[in-house]
């Protein structure tokens, strides 16, 4: 999500932790890939995505404005991108996440500037497009709740609702600055802390990049976020709702799961069918993948190139047409503090093993 610009951009070498002695092997295997939308200004900013059922990608904007936009049938020789809502009362939006089948949750917030957010003005927001036809493309809006606590609501993730729960609406949420991980019952809108000033979550003080938690994913009982100033993943257990469990309070049960040792950066990332973690790094303009045995891929880009230069999120295709496609999104950002305008590009990796 949000990153740096003056950040140098250093080659990335991610480990998975491990009990033992960790043997990592760098690797890099090229993926086609290929620019599939592009915006005409210089100065917006793609910061996360989602996929709906349909295939059809949401993208948020960070700048100029904080809208959502649809790029509609992104596997087909001329995507269709159009404008779904700019919300009030703010600058940019940040994550965006599907807690029920075309049913969205999104944060917004006004911005003085890249990564300076105005205390108090973050809000939670649903977006459904279940009951809109597929001509009228008319999604239902609603305010959740105002977010006042929030220093910098970055990643979200949604909980998926159990058997016990079917109708719930939980989401996770990540505070940046606060080093915090929230939930927020996307209903209601009550919200509840669940960690603190966890280390984890934390940027290191004094240090010049001051953005912890930022990527965030809920898999197989755990939730995983990035800590984009230590470079990190973590992990930590909940339950079906979305509470931590009670093993899981202390921050001793916060385990680690991978690390870019050399990289300045990770910020979203994403899980595919196998397990396999792929990460957008950034201000390191490059996809990295890695494996349960600690191997590490770069699967396109690269410190001085821009096919995804400035990534600032990833997710994979979800109809029989692009399951195989991982989506990147990018800030605009360049090497060399140049800019173009922020843009879509797919990677197929139907044959990356």
């Amino acid at each position: 999500m949000m990153f740096t610009n003056t950040l140098l951009a250093l080659a990335s070498v991610l480990t998975i932790a491990a009990a033992g002695p960790l043997h990592v092997f760098r690797n890099k295997t090229e993926l086609p890939a290929k620019t599939i939308f592009q915006f005409n200004q210089t100065d917006t900013w793609i910061e996360n995505l989602a996929v709906r059922p349909n295939g059809d990608l949401l993208l948020t904007l960070l700048s100029p404005s904080a809208s959502l936009w649809t790029l509609k049938k992104p596997y087909s020789p001329h995507p269709e991108a159009s404008l779904v809502h700019t919300f009030p009362n703010a600058t940019g939006l940040n994550g965006i996440a599907e807690v029920s089948p075309d049913v969205f949750v999104l944060l917004s917030a006004q911005y003085t500037g890249v990564g300076e957010p105005v205390a108090g003005s973050f809000a939670v927001w649903e977006v459904s497009f279940r009951d809109s036809s597929s001509s009228s493309f008319s999604p239902s809006i609603r305010k959740v709740t105002d977010f006042p606590e929030a220093q910098l609501a970055n990643g979200i993730a949604a909980v998926a609702p159990s058997r016990e729960h079917h109708d719930a609406a939980v989401v996770l949420v990540g505070d940046s600055f606060a080093g915090s991980l929230w939930r927020v019952d996307a209903r209601t809108g009550a919200r509840a802390a669940l960690l603190q000033q966890a280390p984890s979550m934390s940027a290191p003080s004094g240090g010049a990049l001051p953005i912890g938690i930022n990527g965030l994913k809920v898999r197989g009982g755990y939730a995983y976020w990035s800590n984009s100033a230590l470079v990190t993943i973590y992990r930590v257990a909940i339950d079906a709702r979305g509470y931590l469990l009670a093993a899981a309070k202390g921050t001793a049960a916060v385990e680690t799961v991978a690390t870019l040792d050399s990289s300045p950066f990770v910020d979203d990332f994403a899980f595919d069918a196998r397990g396999l973690l792929w990460a957008a790094t950034n201000s390191d303009s490059k996809v990295d993948v890695v494996r349960a045995d600690g191997s590490v891929e770069t699967v396109v880009g690269d410190a001085d190139e821009d096919t995804v230069a400035g990534d600032s999120a990833v997710a994979f295709g979800r109809t029989a047409l692009d399951r195989g496609v991982l989506y990147v999104t990018t800030s605009g950002a360049l090497p060399n503090n140049q800019r173009e305008p922020a843009k879509v590009v797919a990677v197929n990796r139907a044959g990356f093993h």
